[in-house]
């Protein structure tokens, strides 16, 4: 990869707006291609399924545009691609203002927790000038107190071009202002697209949203559970030696049929994540939806997965308007999710967005009624504080690894390596093995220390005359009701307890 490339920055915007307000039409204006790529879409004049197209701003800053389906009965495709985008391009038509689907499109932005965007007031040759005026103070008040709030308003038209050229210079200055996405991070790439190419084979297409793809990688289709090999990677339709987080990317994919492989799907590096049945998220209604009582089924949308959820609230039984909690979810079919990713829910009928939130654990125990502690647990893996989080997260799993620990949390080895380091300075967390085979928590190893000296006290006081207890024996025995603890963690406890005097 030459000098240039690697200064380029990649951002990915995603329209949203009502059915007919001009999203496709405003994309090609801006793009040069027609983003509706089905035959459907263009006899029909309508957007059914995610569209996609890109533009180089210049100053290094490449935009793919993700473009999606306005009309409510396709709301499920418009989530299968909004979940990667780093801009919002709010599309209203100045001759008709604010519709039903573009306040759930901007409700669901929100919950997936959008940062910036701006608003491309279209059809603006339509409306004369007092027409348009009214318009913009209507949106200034819908948007207020929002992430779009003083955001961009510009009046535009596809048809003349004009208020193009300022599109352009906004979204080059937001695109330069926003984060981008974590490289740094293992790769994941939500799929929303599989199809066969002749003479190439399998190609799946879909957004990084984080760290970066090789060519001729081994990697992992989940929850597919199949290894596969890169071919090729094309991104934003050029050939490509490596994709980059915040690039629209197609892999052409060695050792799986693209049949075998549905939209919802992540590829991922080989060996590293599992998918998830249960999550443990925080969530919210939003005010304008109903109710919602624990055990509750709904339409769960995380990145371009669809299935259904299981609601079961924590701490309480139901959910008003506009309110917040934990709950569990209940995946019908599992996925790869994982912490800080955020979800949308809908209701099965009428359909309509119910609310959305984040993703707190991704392989939680199954809780019961009254069980106590886990508020608690649930605030500390929700701070955005690395080193209490991984401390909870070993204390859950009584014996871990540094391989589970970076498929709970999706952070680097490297990362999870040092956050350990601190842990067990300050006593936290025993670490064994290399690197790290084994983390455990100094509660359960104190508790298990103490358990094995019991354990010896009542064996010799029963039998004074027997000269010990097997090993094995005694490993058995400690664990109460629960797993005995690994030979790895055993025979550390006994070591310790031995160089202190307390067992021989």
């Amino acid at each position: 990869m030459g000098h240039g490339q690697l200064t380029m920055k990649y951002m990915i915007v995603g329209t949203a707006g009502h059915i007919d307000h001009g999203k496709s039409a405003l994309v090609e204006a801006l793009t040069g291609t027609n983003p509706d790529r089905l035959e459907e879409e263009k006899r029909r004049g309508i957007t059914i399924d995610l569209g996609f197209a890109h533009l180089d701003l210049g100053g290094g800053l490449h935009v793919g545009f993700i473009d999606v389906p306005g009309h409510e009965r396709f709301v499920k495709n418009m989530l299968a691609g909004v979940g990667g985008m780093d801009l919002v391009m709010l599309v209203i038509a100045a001759d008709e203002s604010i519709k039903p689907q573009t306040r759930e499109h901007f409700e669901i932005a929100r919950l997936l927790g959008v940062g910036a965007g701006l608003i491309a007031l279209t059809k603006s040759d339509l409306v004369d000038r007092e027409i348009l005026e009214l318009a913009k103070l209507e949106i200034q008040e819908f948007v207020a107190g929002s992430f779009l709030d003083g955001a961009p308003l510009l009046p535009v038209s596809a048809k003349t071009g004009a208020g193009l050229d300022e599109l352009r210079r906004e979204l080059a200055r937001l695109a330069a202002a926003a984060a981008p996405r974590p490289v740094h991070l293992p790769f994941r790439l939500p799929i929303d697209r599989s199809f066969v190419m002749k003479g190439f084979g399998t190609v799946i297409t879909g957004t990084l949203i984080s760290g970066k793809i090789l060519k001729e990688a081994d990697v992992e289709i989940l929850p597919l559970g199949r290894r596969v090999r890169v071919r090729g990677l094309e991104v934003y339709n050029q050939p490509a030696e490596e994709a980059l987080a915040g690039q629209r990317t197609a892999v052409n994919l060695g050792g799986v049929e693209a049949k075998e492989v549905a939209r919802g799907m992540t590829l991922c590096p080989s060996d590293v994540f599992k998918p998830s049945e249960r999550l443990d998220v925080s969530l919210t209604l939003l005010p304008s939806s109903p109710k919602l009582k624990t055990r509750a089924l709904a339409h769960f949308h995380c990145w371009s997965s669809e299935t259904i959820a299981e609601i079961l609230l924590i701490g309480g039984k139901e959910l008003r308007p506009g309110e917040a909690a934990y709950a569990q979810l209940r995946l019908r079919e599992p996925g790869l999710f994982l912490p800080g990713d955020r979800f949308v829910i809908r209701q099965f009928s009428p359909l309509i967005t119910l609310g959305g939130g984040v993703i707190v654990d991704n392989h939680p125990a199954k809780h019961k009624a009254g069980e106590m502690g886990i508020l608690q647990t649930l605030e500390v893996l929700s701070r955005n504080d690395p080193e209490s989080r991984l401390e909870t997260l070993v204390e859950l799993a009584r014996e871990t690894s540094l391989a589970e620990l970076v498929a709970r949390t999706g952070w680097p080895a490297e990362e999870v390596l040092r956050l350990a380091g601190e842990l067990r300075s300050n006593g936290a967390v025993r670490v064994l093995g290399q690197p790290a085979n084994l983390l455990v928590h100094r509660s359960r190893f104190q508790a298990l220390a103490a358990a094995v000296v019991e354990h010896l006290r009542e064996f010799h006081a029963a039998d004074p005359l027997v000269e010990g207890m097997s090993k094995e024996d005694l490993r058995g025995r400690i664990g109460g009701r629960q797993e005995p603890p690994s030979p790895l963690l055993f025979n550390a406890i006994i070591e310790e307890l031995a160089r202190a005097g307390k067992i021989e």
